[in-house]
């Protein structure tokens, strides 16, 4: 008689389901997915902030807007603004450009035209780039709406001032120096 606890017992084999297969690629792929969503949302917000950075920093030196900070703002407008739907944007600042590139008449009734020309084409620029990110001024809010105390201005004026006469100073009609051998005393 055999016995039936020493038989060898036959093990089934079982395979996968595709239910199983499916489970073992989302334990594996999941993760690395989640991996890229994150590195494309990522790369969304940082775009994203660039625009806000560059339009507050030209909001805000807007008064000085010749300040270093402010024209390097500016001047990386065409990169950080560069989709399609961004084209009003870089027109707006090619204009700024264009105008900037004219000359400033010396006579102060044209040279106040051409200020005012240049604000409101700095004034259009802002608005768009203000729409752009999720911000909506007005022109007067833009023209009128900042700080810039008296003494900033009289010190860069003065700064100006200075470094003109200098280089006035130092160019070839400018300073000169002559050396003068001093008399000798006369005896009596």
């Amino acid at each position: 008689m055999i016995d039936p606890t020493s038989a060898p017992q036959v093990v089934q084999q079982v395979h996968p389901s595709w239910f199983d297969w499916i489970t073992v690629a989302a334990i594996i792929v999941g993760p690395v997915l989640a991996l890229f969503a994150q590195r494309a949302l990522d790369r969304i917000r940082e775009k994203k902030n660039r625009r806000v950075t560059l339009y507050l920093t030209a909001m805000s030196l807007r008064a000085t807007w010749l300040n270093q900070d402010s024209l390097r703002a500016l001047n990386s407008l065409d990169t950080v603004f560069s989709k399609r739907g961004d084209k009003p944007i870089r027109d707006a600042w090619a204009r700024v450009i264009a105008h900037a590139y004219t000359k400033r008449p010396v006579e102060p009734e044209a040279a106040r035209g051409w200020d005012n020309r240049m604000l409101d084409l700095r004034v259009d620029l802002y608005q768009l780039l203000g729409e752009a990110v999720g911000y909506k001024h007005t022109v007067e809010y833009i023209k009128t709406h900042f700080y810039s105390p008296q003494y900033h201005v009289d010190a860069e004026l003065e700064g100006i001032a200075i470094r003109k006469q200098l280089a006035k100073a130092i160019t070839d009609d400018g300073l000169k120096v002559v050396v003068v051998q001093p008399e000798e005393p006369r005896r009596a």
